[in-house]
């Protein structure tokens, strides 16, 4: 990590992805979640039009989502055997806070393109994260296939402009897992000179 001596840039080189089955209480409180959740929407948002919503799932609701997991990994691989599933169905217990991240994008809106939305929606994911590490917590974040499958989008009532794009656990971890290689800046920056 470069010397810095800006907290802002000391969190994002900080930031680290943690691994949900190594996430254990305590998880944020109430009034903690939703500051994490009003950092997360402040990203930049070209139009101003919020194509990100979070929902918090209840521990109530944990073993339906369970079902909604497991009926996913199904319809994606209907031969799946019963410890795949079983493994699938594990996701909604890992973490003592779930927060999923949906998009709702119009890509037929007349200004802004759907890669506008999209970009915005990163940019909630990322704050999300960044909130929740400043708050001394950790996050795994978990996206794929599932989250497009039809028991999923029927199991949250999801609209046709709708995506869920990712299920956010938060906790404390109780370990790290290895550190994954960045980028060198010499591979993702340039000076375009006309």
């Amino acid at each position: 990590m470069p010397p810095s001596t800006h907290p802002v840039i000391d969190a994002l080189f900080a930031r680290r992805s943690a691994n949900a089955r190594m996430l254990a209480g305590p998880g944020p409180d109430e009034t903690q979640l939703r500051l994490i959740v009003e950092a997360a929407s402040r990203a930049p948002d070209h139009g101003r039009i919020v194509p990100f919503r979070f929902l918090a799932l209840a521990d109530t609701a944990r073993d339906r989502l369970a079902d909604l997991l497991g009926a996913a990994t199904r319809e994606m691989m209907p031969d799946a055997p019963e410890e795949e599933i079983q493994r699938a169905r594990e996701k909604a217990h890992q973490g003592p806070c779930l927060v999923g991240v949906l998009a709702r994008i119009d890509a037929d809106h007349p200004k802004i393109p759907a890669s506008d939305q999209w970009l915005a929606v990163g940019c909630a994911l990322e704050n999300l994260v960044l909130a929740v590490q400043a708050l001394g917590f950790a996050a795994a974040i978990r996206s794929g296939r599932f989250l497009e499958t039809e028991a999923f989008r029927h199991g949250f009532g999801l609209g046709p402009n709708e995506h869920f794009v990712s299920i956010v656990a938060i906790g404390t971890t109780q370990d790290w897992p290895p550190a994954k290689p960045k980028p060198a800046l010499d591979t993702v920056f340039g000076i375009w000179n006309g």
